[in-house]
C-alpha cells in the first residue's frame, strides 16, 4: 500500500502538488492567524484583565438599587449620595471577617447641609472717596451653563462720607435654611458736621445681616465708619465701611468615613493638599454658653472641587442714572466651601436634609426620562437658588427638631479629588466616590446649547445631577450626630449607606481574580444576608437622558450620562475567545471544502483504477486506506512545510508566534487531510468493477434544449451538483464569517458592552478578525476556481464542439463566468442567512443595521466567484479543438 501511494503521488505529481499547496496554504495561514488572534486575545485579556477600579464589591442596603439598574445591570453615578444609612456597624464587622476581604470601607451619607455663600463688592474701588448717594445693585443669576436665569429685585445701597450711628429697631422674622429666624433691625442716623443726626436707610439692614439677599433691602455704608449705640453705651466706630456683601444659600453632601479604611482603599490621605487628614478620635467636647447644652467640634475634610457653574452678573448704577458703574460676572459657585483650614463654622449643621432618589421612565430606544416631583410651597426659600427650578428629588428634614447641643464643624484639611490614584480610564466605576459628574450633550442641538461644555451638578439637592460628598467627617463624629438628634433614629441605628470592598489577591479581571471576587460576594451574601454588586470588570456605559425643560429658561436637553455597566470585562473576554474560535474554525472549514473538492475530483478521475484493484481482490478497506493515506501523507508534508512557512511569515509580519502555534500546523494539516479525504476515500471503496471498467455508453433519451448561455450555465452547474455545492459552501462560509465579524463588532459596541471598555477592545481585536475573514475569502475564491477548472477539464470536448459550431471565445468565457456567478450567488445568499442568524443571536433587534452590509457581502461574494472563472477560461482556450474532436 505504501509503495502504491508513493507511486500514485509521483505519477500524478501535478494533482498531488495542487493538493499539497492547498493544504500548505491552509495550515500556514491558520498557524499565523492563530498566533495573531492569540496575541489579540492576550491584548484583550491584558486590557480587560489589568483593568481594576477602586473596589471590587459594592454593598448597599436592600432597595437601594432601582429597577432600571437591576434590569440592565447598571449602577447610577453618585447613587450613594441619596442613600441614607441602612447597614449597621455589626454588618460591617461581619463583612470584614469574611475570608478574602482585604479592605471594607464604609460610607455614611449624613445628608445635605445648607449655609450662606456670599459675594463681596467694595465700593471704595468703584467710587471717588467721600461720595454720597444712593445706588442700585442688580443681580442676575445664571446656572445650567447660562441656560437658566434668575433675576433678583435690585438691592439699594446708600453711602455717606459722614459717620453713621445705629440704634435698635423693630424685630422681623425671616425664613432661613434651618427654619424661621428672628432679627432685630437697626435704625441708621447720619451724623452731620454740625452734630445733627438725620435718619437714613429707613427699614434697612446692614450688609452682614442680609441673609438670603432675595428681598428688596437697603444697605447703609459710610466712609467714616459706623457706631453702634444703645440706651446704655456706645461702641467705638467700626472704621470705614464701604463693602457690600450679599449672600445666597449653598448646599453640599456631608458623609462619614472610616479614615484608615478609606486611606487604604482610595488613597484619600495622599490627596490632602492643606491641613491634615482625618483621624478616628472622638469629637472634642466644648462647654455650652449660657443655657446651651455642651456641644462638640466635628472635624471636617473638605473637597477642593466644590464649584458648580453658578454665576452672578452684578450691575451697580446710581439712582436715577442708567449708566452702570459696575458690570461684572462673579463665579459664585467657586465660593462654596470657602472654609479655611482650622476655621470653625457654626452654621453648617444647623439642619440636615435627605433626598429621595430620581425615578425614570424608559422605552426601547435606550433613552431614559427622569420624572419630576411636586415642589412644595415655601420650601424653595431655604434652598440654593436653583431650588426654585424643577425638582427631581423629594426633600425631607433629617433628625429631630428642637433643642440640640451645638455641632461645630471645623475644617481640618482639604483634599483634591484629582490627586486620588488614577485607575484604568476604560474600566473605572463612575461611582468614584468623590468625583464630580459631568453630563455632555447627546445630540448636536444640546451640545450647541451647552456651548460644548459639560453640565455639572447644581447646588440644590433637588436638582437632577447628584453631588458627590463634599465634606467628610469621621465615623466617630457621625455617631455623635446620631446620638444627639441630628439624624433620624433609623439612620442612627444603621448609619452606613454603602460598604466598598477590595478582595485580597485580585490583580485584574482575569479568571482567577473573578473567581475570588465571586466567592467573596457569595460568602458576604450568605453569611451577612446583604445585597452585593460585583463592580470588578465594570466599565462606564453611556445612557441618554432626556432632561425636561426647566422653569427658569433652560430648554429640554438630551444628555449623555455615564453609568456603570457591571461584568463587562468577563463578557468581553468570553466573547472575544468565542468569536476568535469561531472564525478560525471557519477558516479550517473553507480549507476542508477546498481540499475535499480536489480529492473528490482525484477519485473520480481514477475510477477505472479503483475498479481494477477491486477486480483483482483488493478489499474496500484497502482502497479506503490508500486514498486516505495519500492525503495524510500529503498532509504530513504540507504540515511540516506549513510550519516553516508560518514561522517565516510570522517573523516577516512581526507576529509573536510561539513554537506551539507554529508546530500546530502539522496536526492541523493531518486533521484537514483526514476530514477532507474521508468521503472521497469512502466513495473510492464503493466503486463496482463492472461499472468502473465498462466504457461509457450513451443511452437513448429525450434531448433537452437550453435557453441560451444562461440556461446552459445552469445545466452545467446542476449536472455537477456535488462539486457546485462544495464551491457554494466555501463561499457561504466566507460570507457568513464576514457578517459574523460585523455582528461581533456590533455586539462589542452595543449589546455586549456599550461601554468605554467595549469601545477600546473592539478596536484592538479587529485586525486579526479581518485577516481571518480575508483568508477565508481568498480560499473560497480558489475553491470556486477549482470547481470551474475541473468542469472545464472534464468538458473540454464539449467546449471544442461549441467552438466548431461557431461559438466564439467571448461566448464561452461568458458561459464559464456565469457558472461561477451562479455558484457565488447561491453561496452568498446562504452565507448571509447564516451570518444574519448569528447577528440576530448576538444582537437581537439589530437586523436593520445589517441590511446594507448583507447586500454588500452578497454582491462581493458573487463578483469574486465570477472572477474566479478567468483562470479556467484561459486554460480552456489553450486546448486544441481539432485534437479534442478527434479523440471524442
Amino acid at each position: 500500500m505504501l509503495r502504491l501511494m508513493r507511486q500514485q503521488l509521483l505519477s500524478h505529481w501535478a494533482r498531488s502538488l495542487a493538493l499539497l499547496v492547498g493544504i500548505l496554504v491552509a495550515v500556514s495561514s491558520f498557524a499565523v492567524l492563530s498566533s495573531t488572534t492569540e496575541s489579540a486575545r492576550l491584548t484583550v485579556t491584558g486590557t480587560v484583565g489589568d483593568s481594576r477600579g477602586a473596589y471590587d464589591l459594592l454593598i448597599r442596603p436592600r432597595g437601594a438599587a432601582q429597577k432600571l439598574e437591576t434590569d440592565q445591570g447598571l449602577i447610577r453615578p453618585n447613587s450613594l449620595s441619596d442613600v441614607y444609612g441602612g447597614l449597621t456597624r455589626a454588618q460591617l464587622a461581619a463583612v470584614r471577617r469574611v475570608p478574602g476581604v482585604e479592605v471594607a470601607a464604609p460610607l455614611e451619607v449624613l445628608g445635605y447641609a445648607t449655609e450662606p455663600g456670599s459675594v463681596s463688592i467694595d465700593l471704595a474701588k468703584l467710587l471717588p472717596h467721600g461720595t454720597r448717594g444712593t445706588y442700585e445693585l442688580g443681580r442676575t443669576w445664571h446656572y445650567d451653563r447660562g441656560l437658566s436665569t434668575i433675576t433678583q429685585q435690585p438691592h439699594t445701597v446708600f453711602v455717606t462720607p459722614y459717620p453713621l450711628e445705629t440704634r435698635p429697631g423693630k424685630r422681623v422674622v425671616r425664613q432661613e435654611a434651618d427654619g424661621r429666624a428672628e432679627y432685630l433691625t437697626n435704625r441708621y442716623f447720619e451724623v452731620l458736621p454740625s452734630g445733627e443726626r438725620r435718619e437714613v436707610c429707613k427699614g434697612g439692614l446692614r450688609a452682614e445681616e442680609q441673609s438670603t439677599g432675595l428681598s428688596h433691602a437697603v444697605t447703609c455704608l459710610s466712609w467714616s465708619g459706623i457706631t453702634a449705640r444703645n440706651e446704655q453705651s456706645a461702641k467705638e466706630p467700626s472704621g470705614p465701611w464701604t463693602r457690600v456683601v450679599f449672600g445666597f444659600p449653598v448646599s453640599y453632601v456631608i458623609a462619614g468615613i472610616d479614615p484608615e479604611a478609606e486611606a487604604e482603599l482610595s488613597g484619600l490621605a495622599g490627596a490632602v493638599t492643606q491641613g491634615h487628614y482625618l483621624t478616628s478620635a472622638p469629637p472634642r467636647q466644648v462647654p455650652g454658653e449660657g443655657d446651651e447644652a455642651p456641644g462638640a467640634v466635628l472635624p471636617m475634610l473638605r473637597s477642593a472641587d466644590a464649584a458648580d457653574d453658578l454665576v452672578v452678573a452684578v450691575t451697580l448704577t446710581r439712582e436715577g442714572d442708567d449708566h452702570a458703574l459696575l458690570s461684572k460676572r462673579f463665579d459664585a459657585g467657586s465660593r462654596q466651601l470657602e472654609h479655611k483650614v482650622g476655621e470653625r463654622s457654626e452654621a453648617v449643621l444647623g439642619s440636615l436634609r435627605a433626598t429621595g432618589p430620581v425615578t425614570y421612565d424608559t422605552d426601547g430606544d435606550g433613552t431614559v426620562r427622569p420624572r419630576t416631583v411636586p415642589r412644595p410651597d415655601g420650601e424653595a426659600a431655604a434652598l440654593p437658588l436653583d431650588g426654585q427650578d424643577v425638582w427631581f428629588r423629594s426633600l425631607v428634614p433629617q433628625g429631630e427638631q428642637g433643642e440640640r447641643p451645638s455641632a461645630l464643624p471645623e475644617v481640618v484639611g482639604s483634599f483634591d479629588p484629582g490627586r486620588l490614584p488614577e485607575f484604568d480610564a476604560a474600566s473605572r466605576v463612575p461611582l468614584g466616590t468623590y468625583a464630580q459628574p459631568a453630563l455632555t450633550g447627546a445630540d448636536a442641538r444640546s451640545r450647541k446649547l451647552l456651548g460644548g461644555k459639560p453640565l455639572r451638578p447644581a447646588s440644590s439637592p433637588t436638582s437632577y445631577i447628584q453631588q458627590p460628598p463634599l465634606l467628610l467627617t469621621s465615623m466617630a463624629a457621625a455617631d455623635w450626630l446620631g446620638d444627639h438628634g441630628y439624624l433620624t433614629s433609623e439612620q442612627a441605628t444603621a448609619p452606613i449607606s454603602a460598604i466598598r470592598v477590595r478582595v485580597a489577591g485580585v490583580t485584574g479581571a482575569d479568571a482567577v481574580s473573578r473567581e475570588r471576587v465571586r466567592l467573596a460576594a457569595e460568602a458576604i451574601g450568605r453569611v451577612c444576608g446583604l445585597r452585593v454588586d460585583i463592580t470588578l470588570g465594570s466599565s462606564p456605559a453611556p445612557l441618554t437622558v432626556e432632561l425636561p425643560a426647566g422653569d427658569n429658561g433652560r430648554p429640554a436637553l438630551a444628555l449623555t450620562e455615564w453609568w456603570s455597566k457591571k461584568n463587562v470585562a468577563a463578557r468581553i473576554i468570553q466573547a472575544s475567545d468565542t468569536k476568535s474560535l469561531v472564525l478560525l474554525g471557519l477558516v479550517l472549514v473553507v480549507c476542508v471544502l477546498f481540499v475535499a473538492n480536489a480529492a473528490a475530483s482525484s477519485v473520480r478521475s481514477r475510477r477505472s483504477e479503483w475498479g481494477l484493484l477491486t477486480a483483482v481482490g483488493w478489499r474496500r478497506g484497502h482502497l479506503f486506506g490508500v486514498v486516505l493515506g495519500e492525503l495524510l501523507l500529503l498532509g504530513a508534508v504540507a504540515g511540516l512545510l506549513g510550519a516553516a512557512v508560518a514561522w517565516g511569515a510570522a517573523r516577516a509580519l512581526g507576529v509573536d508566534a510561539s513554537a506551539g502555534h507554529v508546530l500546530s500546523a502539522v496536526p492541523v494539516a493531518l486533521a484537514v487531510a483526514a476530514a477532507s479525504g474521508a468521503i472521497p476515500a469512502w466513495l473510492a471503496s464503493r466503486v463496482q468493477p463492472v461499472t468502473a471498467l465498462r466504457p461509457a455508453v450513451v443511452t437513448g433519451g429525450r434531448a433537452r434544449m437550453f435557453a441560451g448561455v444562461t440556461g446552459l450555465a445552469v445545466a452545467n452547474a446542476v449536472r455537477a451538483r456535488g462539486r457546485s455545492l462544495l464551491g457554494a459552501a466555501a463561499v457561504a462560509t466566507a460570507t457568513a464569517a464576514t457578517l459574523l465579524l460585523l455582528a461581533a463588532t456590533y455586539a462589542f459596541r452595543g449589546t455586549l458592552a456599550g461601554s468605554l471598555l467595549g469601545e477600546t477592545i473592539s478596536v484592538q481585536v479587529r485586525s486579526a478578525d479581518v485577516a481571518a475573514v480575508v483568508t477565508m475569502a481568498v480560499l473560497s475564491v480558489v475553491a470556486v476556481g477549482d470547481v470551474l477548472y475541473l468542469g472545464v477539464q472534464e468538458r473540454a470536448a464539449e467546449f471544442a464542439l461549441l467552438r466548431a459550431v461557431g461559438w466564439g471565445d467571448g461566448v464561452v468565457t461568458r458561459l464559464v463566468l456565469l457558472e461561477g456567478t451562479l455558484i457565488g450567488l447561491l453561496g452568498s445568499l446562504a452565507g448571509v442567512l447564516l451570518g444574519g442568524a448569528a447577528a440576530l443571536w448576538l444582537s437581537p433587534g439589530g437586523w436593520t443595521a445589517l441590511v446594507l452590509p448583507a447586500c454588500g457581502v452578497v454582491a462581493a461574494g458573487t463578483a469574486l466567484s465570477a472572477g474566479a472563472g478567468f483562470v479556467p477560461v484561459l486554460i480552456q482556450r489553450r486546448h486544441p479543438t481539432a485534437r479534442l474532436l478527434a479523440e471524442e
